[in-house]
């Protein structure tokens, strides 16, 4: 009777599931994939995620051209002024702002020099005065005897020396005046020369190399440092002549700077210069660099998407919302404040963002950080909203 009993057992459990026992399995399994987790009384936190929108845009198709990026401002820092150098303030990879000292020269020769054409002016300045107060005493002279012209002690001569005296006075006086104008002009002119013996930085950046060392002597025009400005970057791509009729300035376009990586950036200009081996012209594109924490450097090599045809609106999402599950790409909504796990049909890349065939509509809002422990129905909190905002739909 025990032998027939666990028989009877077995038999019963190894028996296939009816379709009625199936679907009361899904049901329950359903019921508890939707029931609310976290946020109750009691329960888990709610999840810290950033949502990002799933929006319109027009779109079209791009063909990738390699570039680089270059630095608007770079080169070489010469020095304005001869001279021994006596300090070096930056090295290698210094960062610099606009204004900061890069070398010292030796200033006391300047400022004996400075001092010599102080001394110049000042003389020029007492030579003028005096020979100013003897052009007024000869004039003054000149009037007396005017003043007497009709009596009898007038005398023709003297009057004539008189004003011969004057004329001869105040050519001497617009002498001394010129003489001390160039003297200023030379003071001047020494008090650059003593303010060019700290050789500064024209122009923010990073220092790359360095041209000089302390004791060394520089002539005019010998190069210092050369400073790369890695704040106000360019890309320039070599791009296909046949290409060049379709671009104009303005054009939107993306650059890929690395993988998964992609900036808008205008085009700024098509410089008029062939290469005739690969018939191809430099064409330069401003990029928009906001929000990028990747560093960047001169020469880097970047991607290029330039337009190609015609371009069309479509429904895209960020890369970064979509997450494979059992071969399925599946995104998180927020439904309410809380992921619903939802499947989604995408198609071609455009930029950092995938087109949505089916599964999303413009204006939903998907988790695109802290996706990956996600569970459906968990409450979530969105850390990259503002401050009061409201972090779901």
């Amino acid at each position: 009777t025990l032998m027939t009993r666990r028989l009877t057992m077995t038999g019963s459990t190894l028996r296939p599931q009816s379709n009625e026992a199936k679907a009361a399995i899904a049901a329950a399994t359903d019921s508890a994939a939707a029931k609310p987790s976290g946020g109750t009384q009691g329960g888990p936190p709610p999840a810290r995620v950033v949502l990002d929108e799933v929006i319109e845009e027009r779109i079209g198709q791009t063909t990738p051209v390699v570039g680089r990026i270059v630095a608007r401002q770079s080169g070489p820092i010469a020095a304005r002024i001869g001279g021994a150098v006596v300090g070096m303030q930056v090295d290698v990879g210094d960062r610099i702002a606009t204004g900061d000292v890069l070398a010292q020269i030796d200033r006391e020769r300047m400022q004996l020099e400075r001092d010599r054409y102080a001394a110049i002016v000042s003389q020029q300045r007492a030579t003028l005065t005096a020979e100013r107060a003897d052009l007024e005493q000869t004039q003054n002279e000149l009037n007396r005897l005017e003043g007497i012209r009709s009596s009898a002690a007038f005398s023709q001569a003297r009057f004539e020396d008189a004003v011969q005296a004057v004329a001869s006075q105040t050519g001497t006086v617009a002498q001394t005046r010129a003489q001390l104008a160039q003297a200023q002009v030379q003071l001047k002119r020494a008090d650059r020369d003593l303010t060019d013996t700290e050789i500064t930085a024209p122009y923010p950046g990073v220092v790359s190399e360095t041209h000089t060392e302390v004791g060394a002597y520089l002539s005019i025009g010998n190069p210092v440092v050369t400073i790369i400005n890695d704040l106000n970057l360019e890309v320039e791509a070599d791009v296909p002549t046949a290409r060049i009729a379709s671009l104009s300035n303005g054009d939107a376009v993306n650059i890929r700077i690395a993988e998964g990586q992609t900036i808008p950036a205008r085009l700024r200009a098509v410089v008029p210069s062939e290469n005739p081996r690969t018939r191809t012209r430099p064409v330069r594109f401003t990029p928009d660099f906001t929000g990028l924490d990747t560093p960047l450097a001169d020469n880097q090599s970047v991607t290029v998407l330039l337009p190609v045809g015609g371009s069309r609106n479509a429904v895209t999402v960020s890369k970064d919302a979509v997450t494979q599950r059992n071969g399925q790409n599946m995104v998180f909504v927020s439904n309410n404040g809380r992921a619903q796990l939802r499947p989604v049909t995408t198609g071609e890349a455009t930029g950092s963002r995938l087109v949505v065939i089916s599964g999303l509509k413009a204006g939903d809002l998907v988790v695109v950080r802290g996706n990956e422990r996600l569970r459906p129905g968990q409450q979530l909190q969105d850390v990259g909203a503002p401050a009061n905002g409201s972090g779901g739909g």
